[in-house]
């Protein structure tokens, strides 16, 4: 069964600049191999045809519709009301994506481009927002913060939208937080740090990014707001968890953290899924991407195929449990990160969670 197209939105008020942005990220998003089709409503009528035309006079002699093809495409005008873009967009099953032009007042997730001298203020609603493209700083609800991309970038609009994309359809997550925790002396999953605990910092994280599904793995404590996953072969480490929760999963790929780095930033995350959807479309990338701070590798914080399942199966069958043996096995991949060794702390005994506390 063929997955229906991505639909996402480029409004903005009249003269904005949308259709000039579309036309320039077409060509970004055709580069990294996807299919592109658009979808504009018009709030007046349109001639569809051009006079002269066999088909125009068709249509002028009353037909209702009316269709003309070669060897490589063709069209069809139609008069009928109430269409809907959802219906139209039923005409481009092979998409995978399509931009919509206006639809500000829509559901669908949405760049709203607000131009200096043509708006000073967005006008969509903010749950369906994704981002703001402008080319001076606008002022924002400060309830909550739309990234804001520039107008004269398109390069970065479209990579922003190929990560949203990315995110929506192909990327699940996993916190895993099972473990004995026996040197913190208690559950670390239930820790607090500012007001939320480990578990909801990290599932937080995950929601921001726009991940739908969310699965935990190997939690005991008593509040969870996402599905918890039991391991499949218990008391296999991490790769147990990674088997169960991956055999859950409908998208190809997942992100990886542990519940015990509550410090890890949204930032970083975004870089880790960049670099991993970068390398994925271009065909480059291994099986694993995993962020290293130092000299130090973290194989629980990254982004795995969710295929890996069978392998890990029968890596645990051979009685074999280290999950940097098994990431050699198969192959990853490595992203640097500059940022401040702090925000990676493991944070597994009592000593180093009253430290993290200083860190303000």
């Amino acid at each position: 069964m063929m997955k229906a197209p991505f639909l996402i939105a480029v409004s903005g008020v009249k003269n904005s600049g949308k259709t000039t942005l579309i036309t320039k990220l077409i060509p970004i998003l055709k580069m990294y191999g996807l299919r592109v089709a658009t979808i504009k409503h018009d709030g007046h009528d349109f001639e569809a045809d051009v006079p002269g035309t066999d088909t125009h006079a068709h249509m002028q002699a009353g037909a209702y519709g009316t269709a003309v093809f070669s060897k490589t495409k063709y069209m069809i005008v139609k008069q009928e009301e109430a269409v809907t873009e959802r219906e139209l967009s039923e005409y481009f099953p092979e998409a995978d994506m399509i931009l919509l032009e206006g639809f500000k007042y829509s559901g669908y997730p949405k760049l709203e481009l607000v131009r200096k001298g043509n708006s000073k203020e967005p006008v969509c609603h903010n749950q369906d927002l994704i981002a703001l493209v402008s080319d001076f700083d606008v002022k924002q609800d400060q309830n909550k913060e739309i990234p804001l991309l520039d107008l004269n970038d398109p390069e970065e609009i479209a990579e922003f939208i190929l990560d949203y994309w990315f995110i929506q359809t192909s990327l699940s997550m996993v916190v895993l937080a099972g473990g004995k925790s026996s040197r913190m002396g208690k559950d670390k999953s239930d820790l607090l740090y500012e007001g939320k605990t480990f578990l909801q910092r990290q599932v937080d994280k995950g929601k921001a990014l726009g991940i739908a599904d969310v699965f935990i793995s190997g939690y005991q404590g008593m509040v969870c707001t996402e599905r918890v996953v039991k391991d499949r072969y218990p008391r296999k480490g991490p790769l147990g968890g990674l088997e169960a929760a991956f055999r859950e999963m409908k998208t190809p790929y997942c992100l990886v953290m542990a519940v015990d780095a509550p410090l890890v930033t949204i930032e970083v995350l975004r870089k880790l899924i960049r670099k991993s959807r970068r390398a994925w479309m271009s065909g480059t990338g291994k099986p694993v991407r995993v962020l290293k701070h130092g000299e130090r590798i973290e194989p629980l914080l990254g982004i795995y195929r969710t295929n890996l399942a069978d392998a890990i199966e029968a890596e645990i069958a051979e009685g074999k449990g280290r999950v940097f043996c098994f990431l050699e096995k198969v192959g990853y991949d490595v992203s640097e990160s500059g940022e401040s060794e702090k925000i990676f702390e493991n944070v597994n005994t009592p000593e180093i969670y009253e430290k993290i506390k200083t860190y303000g």
